[in-house]
C-alpha cells in the first residue's frame, strides 16, 4: 500500500514539474506569399535603414511644411483658421444640390440600396432633397465644430448605403474620409432633416452626422480644443486606444481613439483629485470633447492607460518611428472612406504621418501636389523602376492608379510594401481574392487584372523630405539615358514589355520587331498584297508589318524569298530603316568626329549622316559610332523618340493616335 501511494505521489510531483515548465505554443498567423513572421516586427525594417533614429523634420519644420501644403495648388488641404466667418447659405444650397445631383448620376444604374435592390432614381432623389437647408439665408455665420467620436464624412446626408454588391455591405461608397475624435470642422449648412452638417475638415468636405459633432460657442473656444503646441497634446499612435471604463462618466468612458488623434493634455491635477470616479494612477489625463444635450461643446477629463500607445507630443519623425506606427496596423480591416472605424489605402498613409504632426492630402493624387521629393514613373521601364526603388528609404509612398502603399525595403531582391488592400489576384488560384486587409507584400503581387504591382507603379513621393524646407535632403537616381525614349514607346504602344514585364533594355532588336515599330509609327496602314516571304507564314504576329515594310521599301528581304524576321539588326541597319521611313532626306554632314566612321557601310552612309545631323544618333561612346554592333531595344526606343521630335514629326505622331 505504501509503495502504491509513493508511486502516486511521485507521478503527481512529476506532472507538477512538467506543468511548471510548460510554455504556451505560439499562435499561428497566416502570412502573404514571401512574407515571414519576423517582417511584422518594426525593428526588422528599421535595422535595414541607415540613420533610422535620425529626426528627418523637426516640429518647427513640419509646421512650416503644413502651412506650405495648405497654400499649394492641388493638395485640397485647407488652413481652417483662415476661413471667412460668414457665407452665402442660399448659394451654397444651390452648389451642393448641383454637386449632389452629379454624384447621384455617377452612382445611378450600377449601385444597390439598403434593401439589396438596384437603387432607383427616387433613392438618390430623396438624398439630394435632404442636402438643401430650408433655413439658409444669403448671409450666415460659419459655425465651428469638434468631432466628439470617430466618424466619417459622407457623400450624401443619409445613412442609406451606396453598394456595388448587395452582398458586400463592407464597401459603401457613401463614405469619403475618416474623422478623428477632437478633429476640427467648419460647419456650413444643415440638412433638411436636421441630422447632418455640411462640413469641411482639413483635407476634405462632405456631410457629417450632427450627433458626432459638438458646436463651439465661438472661434476662440474651437481653437482652444486643438490649435495647441505639440508639447500640450497627447497623440495616439496605436491602431486603436480606448479611454477608461466608467459608469459614472459615460460621456467619456470607453471612447475609441484612432491613430493620429490628438487631445489636449491636462497640465496638472490637484492633490487627491479624482477623474470621474477614480484616481488617475498609471493613466494619462487628457481632455475629451463632449457634446451637450443641446449640441454645444464642452470638455471633460478622461483617463487613458499608461500601457496605451500614446505619446505626449507628436512622435519624432524618424524612420524607426514610421515603421513602428505603420506596422502597428497589420491585420486591421480595410475601410473605404474610413468606414467601419478603419482606413482605406491613402487614409492609412495619411493617418500614419499625422502621428508626427504632418498633414497630407486626402488621397495620393492630392498628396502628389505637395512640395516634396517625388518622381513620376509613368511609362517607366521596369529596369529603371528598380533603380528608383533601390534608392528609396523606408516611409516613401508608392502609387498606382487606385492604390497607395508605404515602402518598407528590399529583401533578397524583392521589394516590400505595407498598405491596406481591397483585392488582389490570388497567387494560388489566379482568381480575384478579396483581401480587405492591412498587409505586407512584395511588388511581385498581382492585381486582379494580372498586372504586377511593380509594373503598375506610376508615382513615388517622400512625405518626409519637403522641398520647401532648406535644401533638398533626398535625391532620386538620375533618369537613365533611355528614359524619354522608352516612355514614349510605351505610351504610344510602339514597343511593349516582354512576358516577364521587363522592357528588355539590352535585348537585341530583331528585323520583325523593327518592322512592327515602323509600321506602328506610320499608324498601322493597310497594305496591298505585299511581297510574300517563305519564312513569314500567315499566322506570324508581324505579318502585316513586314508586308507593309517590304511594300513601301522601308525594309527589304533577302535572296531566296526570305525576310529573316528573327535575325538581329545592327545599329546602321536600324538607322537606314528610319532614314527610309523619313523619305530619305539628304544630308552632307561630316562624320569626321567619329574614329570609326570608315566602318559605316556605303548603303548606310547617307542615313548615318542624316541621323547625326538631326541628333538621332550621337554615338555610343567617346567619338565612336559602332555601326556594326547589334542594336538594343533601348537604342531603338531612343531613336524612335528622337525621330518623333523632328520638325513636323510630332504633329504627324499625334494624328496617328487619334481614333478613327
Amino acid at each position: 500500500m505504501r509503495s502504491y501511494w509513493k508511486r502516486g505521489l511521485c507521478a503527481v510531483l512529476a506532472l507538477a514539474a512538467v506543468c511548471s515548465l510548460w510554455v504556451p505554443a505560439e499562435a499561428k498567423v497566416v502570412y502573404p506569399q514571401d512574407v515571414t513572421a519576423e517582417m511584422s516586427d518594426a525593428a526588422y525594417w528599421a535595422a535595414r535603414e541607415k540613420d533610422a533614429q535620425k529626426v528627418l523634420l523637426t516640429q518647427e519644420e513640419i509646421a512650416a511644411y503644413n502651412r506650405d501644403t495648405a497654400g499649394a495648388k492641388g493638395t485640397m488641404v485647407m488652413d481652417l483658421k483662415s476661413a471667412p466667418e460668414t457665407f452665402d447659405g442660399r448659394a451654397r444650397n444651390e452648389a451642393v444640390q448641383s454637386s449632389a445631383t452629379s454624384d447621384a448620376k455617377y452612382y445611378f444604374g450600377w449601385t444597390y440600396d439598403n434593401k439589396g435592390n438596384k437603387a432607383d432614381w427616387s433613392y438618390y432623389e430623396k438624398m439630394i432633397r435632404n442636402c438643401v437647408d430650408p433655413r439658409a439665408t444669403s448671409r450666415m455665420a460659419l459655425r465651428y465644430g469638434i468631432a466628439v467620436k470617430r466618424s466619417t464624412l459622407r457623400v450624401f446626408p443619409s445613412e442609406n448605403p451606396i453598394l456595388d454588391d448587395p452582398a458586400d455591405t463592407d464597401f459603401d461608397y457613401q463614405h469619403l474620409s475618416a474623422i478623428r475624435v477632437n478633429e476640427p470642422l467648419l460647419l456650413y449648412t444643415t440638412s433638411a432633416d436636421g441630422k447632418y452638417y455640411l462640413a469641411r475638415m482639413e483635407s476634405c468636405s462632405g456631410w457629417v452626422a450632427a450627433e458626432d459633432v459638438a458646436v463651439c460657442a465661438n472661434k476662440q473656444e474651437w481653437l482652444s480644443a486643438w490649435d495647441l503646441p505639440s508639447e500640450k497634446l497627447l497623440v495616439v499612435y496605436g491602431n486603436k486606444v480606448y479611454t477608461d471604463a466608467s459608469n459614472t462618466s459615460p460621456e467619456t468612458a470607453r471612447r475609441m481613439l484612432t491613430m493620429g488623434t490628438a487631445l489636449e493634455l491636462v497640465p496638472e491635477l490637484e492633490a487627491d483629485q479624482l477623474v470621474g470616479n477614480r484616481s488617475p494612477f498609471h493613466n494619462h489625463v487628457a481632455y475629451l470633447p463632449v457634446r451637450n444635450s443641446d449640441g454645444s461643446y464642452t470638455k471633460e477629463m478622461a483617463l487613458i492607460p499608461e500601457t496605451a500607445k500614446v505619446s505626449e507630443g507628436y512622435l519624432p519623425l524618424t524612420k524607426e518611428n514610421i515603421a513602428m506606427v505603420a506596422l502597428g496596423n497589420l491585420g486591421d480591416a480595410y475601410g473605404w472612406g474610413g468606414m467601419m472605424d478603419v482606413e482605406d489605402c491613402s487614409g492609412l498613409i495619411r493617418s500614419i504621418y499625422q502621428c508626427f504632426g504632418l498633414s497630407l492630402g486626402r488621397n495620393g493624387n492630392w498628396q502628389w501636389n505637395m512640395n516634396m521629393e517625388k518622381i513620376d514613373m509613368t511609362n517607366m521601364a521596369l529596369e529603371e523602376k528598380r533603380l528608383v526603388l533601390d534608392g528609396l528609404p523606408l516611409g516613401a509612398a508608392l502609387c498606382f492608379n487606385g492604390h497607395e502603399m508605404m515602402y518598407l525595403g528590399k529583401v533578397d531582391g524583392k521589394y516590400y510594401v505595407l498598405s491596406t488592400v481591397s483585392s488582389i489576384m490570388s497567387p494560388d488560384t489566379g482568381n480575384r481574392l478579396r483581401t480587405r486587409d492591412v498587409m505586407i507584400n512584395t511588388l511581385d503581387l498581382k492585381r486582379a487584372s494580372g498586372q504586377t504591382w511593380l509594373a503598375a507603379l506610376n508615382k513615388a513621393f517622400m512625405p518626409c523630405y519637403a522641398t520647401n524646407i532648406g535644401e533638398k535632403d533626398w535625391e532620386f537616381p538620375t533618369l537613365q539615358w533611355y528614359h524619354e525614349g522608352v516612355a514614349y514607346c510605351l505610351q504610344n504602344k510602339l514597343l511593349t514589355p516582354g512576358e516577364d514585364g521587363n522592357f528588355g533594355i539590352s535585348k537585341a532588336v530583331t528585323r520583325g520587331e523593327l518592322a512592327e515599330v515602323l509600321w506602328a509609327m506610320a499608324g498601322k496602314p493597310e497594305s496591298g498584297e505585299g511581297r510574300a516571304f517563305t519564312d513569314v507564314p500567315e499566322e506570324h504576329s508581324a505579318k502585316a508589318a513586314i508586308s507593309w515594310a517590304a511594300e513601301t521599301g522601308v525594309m527589304t528581304g533577302y535572296g531566296g524569298g526570305t525576310f529573316a524576321p528573327q535575325e538581329t539588326v545592327t545599329r546602321q541597319q536600324l538607322v537606314a530603316a528610319l532614314w527610309r521611313y523619313a523619305d530619305k532626306p539628304e544630308s552632307d554632314a561630316s562624320l569626321s568626329a567619329f574614329a570609326d566612321a570608315g566602318k559605316v557601310s556605303s548603303y548606310a552612309l547617307p542615313a548615318v549622316r542624316w541621323a547625326y545631323e538631326t541628333g538621332i544618333v550621337m554615338g555610343t561612346g567617346t567619338n565612336i559610332l559602332t555601326p556594326a554592333a547589334k542594336a538594343m531595344r533601348a537604342q531603338l526606343a531612343v531613336m524612335v523618340w528622337r525621330v518623333s521630335q523632328l520638325p513636323g514629326e510630332e504633329e504627324a505622331a499625334e494624328e496617328t493616335q487619334q481614333p478613327a
